[in-house]
């Protein structure tokens, strides 16, 4: 066998072809192994040893190999990543600075040693102190160094840089700080365009919801008052509905006494004032927790939560109508208003929020109805009259289909001659289960449902016919007076629709009640009156002496006659006062050219008197209670009969 270094091992050779003396052979055997192992050892070490030196070098290259190319790629990452490298002595204060680190700062690398006054004069002044006391704070409290601060460039121009770093020692046993610093200029400038562009879009947010508040306020609240609305009053009334449990709470409806005149006298502007002051007076009397809208024109609504009582909801109406009715001062003008009320309450139920605005509108119409300024309660017996009124309006409707409405007739006598002169036609309602019903029974609320001008019709019609029948049967009734409502002479279309009549002038007269306030000037209502007299038509103001109209009306409108009223007539027998009035009334009369005609006549002495007073026509019981179309023919025939003989 051949061993390293081409030695071979005699040990290994047969033992034939040798020459051996006896008992020699191990020694001989032994020599040649010593002698091979003198040779063979030293070279199995030198080999191995050489072999051990050729391994570290090949793992040092390998190591240089792979810090050059980590060394590489750092080089690359610090060079496209722009970051400079930093260090400081702590002991020394010295410091160390990369050519990135002069470029980030401004400064000329083969000029300038990186001093810490060096770094300073470059720094922003305001933001040197910080970026100290981080560096204190990290040598302090070992914790690692982060700051950020401006730099100020020699063009004037302004670099954010980012630093960190971290305290460690170093090879030769000196504790130092080593970072990074890099370039954050564009993501400062995004942030603060981010931040900018948050700011912008918060302020559009903010104007956004300020104008979704603004709408939203404007479409609940009154713009002229600033109250709630309508449709901010219904909103509140269905969250009270909706609560779980009973509740108490009131609603009081308000309206505006002669509001109206304010704003047609003064005009909207006076008006608008007025409304304004009314809501402030409002707005002062309700607490907290309650609520005040204006839902129409001159129309208000307070909801009172939990009401105390039915005494503090009637004080609350009466410090509202007191201070309503004090005069308020505009542009030198003193307005006078007042105010009415409807009150409804709801105790410890269910709201039904709709119930109870209609019972407090039923209240308010009662407190119109009982003279104004003033308020009311809603009450069950109330509500029973609404429901009878309702039943009664429904009744009228169905009566005028159903011809129900007939012409009764009162004569008028000449006061020399008791010699018949006329008649009144009045309304009267054959109710297929009452009977006979006079106007007190249904005429007002005929006038609340504008059905008025229709019964006035029914009427004229009616009294034309008659008149017609009579003159057939040889009675001769010179004038037929029927009554005209305020609402049906201020109807624009009331002269066309007479223009069809066959009439002779004088045949019929209009009877206008006092109380239309001809005194106001009304260009429909002058315009109507003209309009009627150029149709023949006379006119006659009834009630004279209880209503408004003045001397200066009197010549404006013309009429043909004034009927003196009954409440005059009746105490003149006993009254000195009376007759002198009755008198007067009769001389202006006479001076103006217009007749007389006396109402409510109850007794031939009250005939005697009148006729002496010099009144020219007598109306009443004294010579005839109000009669049907035939009973009047009846009367008139005996009249006849009684003059003839």
């Amino acid at each position: 066998m051949q061993l390293p270094g081409g030695v071979w091992e005699l040990a290994a050779i047969p033992a034939e072809g040798w020459e051996q003396e006896p008992g020699n052979t191990s020694s001989l055997r032994i020599t040649i192994l010593v002698a091979a192992a003198v040779v063979i050892i030293p070279i199995f070490l030198t080999g191995g040893l050489v072999s051990e030196r050729q391994r570290n070098r090949a793992k040092i290259r390998a190591r240089e190999s792979e810090l050059l190319t980590v060394s590489h790629r750092l080089n690359l990452a610090l060079e496209s990543s722009k970051i400079g490298i930093w260090e400081i002595d702590l002991e020394t204060q010295g410091r160390t600075w990369d050519e990135r680190m002069y470029h980030l700062h401004g400064m000329p690398a083969e000029t300038v040693e990186p001093t810490y006054e060096a770094w300073r004069r470059t720094v922003h002044v305001d933001d040197i102190k910080a970026a100290s006391l981080s560096l204190f704070r990290t040598l302090d409290e070992g914790l690692e160094y982060r700051s950020q601060y401006r730099v100020i460039l020699p063009d004037s121009s302004v670099r954010h840089i980012r630093n960190v770093g971290s305290t460690h020692e170093g090879p030769d046993g000196k504790a130092k700080i080593t970072g990074i610093s890099w370039d954050v200029t564009d993501d400062v400038l995004m942030t603060e365009q981010l931040r900018a562009a948050k700011a912008m879009a918060d302020l559009k947010n903010e104007e956004l919801a300020q104008a979704k508040d603004r709408i939203e306020h404007n479409a609940l609240h009154d713009p002229l008052t600033g109250l709630g609305n309508r449709r901010m009053l219904d909103k509140e009334l269905q969250m009270l509905s909706g609560r779980n449990g009973l509740v108490d709470v009131a609603i009081l409806h308000i309206d505006l006494d002669r509001f109206k005149q304010i704003n047609d006298t003064l005009g909207h502007a006076a008006g608008d004032a007025m409304l304004v002051h009314a809501s402030e007076i409002l707005r002062s009397n309700i607490r907290k927790n309650d609520i005040v809208a204006r839902i129409g024109g001159d129309e208000f609504v307070i909801v009172v939560s939990d009401p105390p009582s039915d005494i503090y909801l009637s004080q609350l109406c009466e410090r509202i109508i007191s201070q309503m009715r004090q005069p308020v001062d505009y542009n030198g003008f003193p307005c006078r208003f007042g105010v009415s009320i409807g009150i409804a309450v709801a105790r410890e139920t269910a709201v039904d929020e709709r119930k109870l605005l209609v019972n407090a509108d039923i209240a308010l119409y009662r407190a119109k109805e009982n003279g104004r300024n003033r308020h009311e309660f809603f009450t069950e017996v109330l509500q029973a009259e609404i429901i009878t009124t309702k039943r009664i309006a429904d009744e009228i409707l169905e009566g005028i289909e159903r011809n129900e409405f007939v012409a009764w007739y009162q004569p008028q006598l000449e006061a020399s001659s008791l010699k018949l002169a006329g008649v009144e036609a009045l309304i009267r309602w054959n109710h297929p289960r009452e009977g006979l019903l006079t106007p007190d029974k249904f005429l007002k609320i005929a006038e609340e449902m504008n059905a008025m001008a229709t019964l006035d019709r029914i009427v004229l019609d009616r009294a034309l016919i008659d008149g017609m029948r009579w003159a057939a049967e040889g009675i001769d009734v010179p004038k037929i007076s029927v009554n005209v409502s305020a609402k049906r002479l201020r109807d624009e279309t009331l002269v066309n629709s007479l223009k069809g009549l066959s009439l002779r002038p004088g045949q019929i007269s209009f009877e206008l009640v006092e109380s239309i306030f001809l005194d106001e000037s009304d260009d429909v209502v002058l315009a109507n009156i003209e309009g009627i007299k150029k149709l023949g038509i006379d006119i006659e103001i009834d009630d004279f002496g209880t209503g408004h109209t003045s001397i200066v009306s009197l010549l404006k409108i013309k009429p043909k006659r004034l009927k003196i009223d009954r409440q005059l007539v009746a105490p003149i027998l006993r009254e000195r006062s009376e007759q002198a009035l009755i008198r007067s009334i009769i001389e202006i009369g006479r001076s103006l050219g217009i007749e007389t005609v006396a109402e409510g006549v109850e007794t031939m002495e009250h005939a005697e008197m009148l006729g002496l007073l010099g009144c020219d026509l007598l109306q009443g019981y004294a010579f005839a209670k109000p009669l049907s179309a035939d009973d009047f023919s009846r009367f008139a025939r005996n009249q006849l009969l009684q003059l003839a003989s």
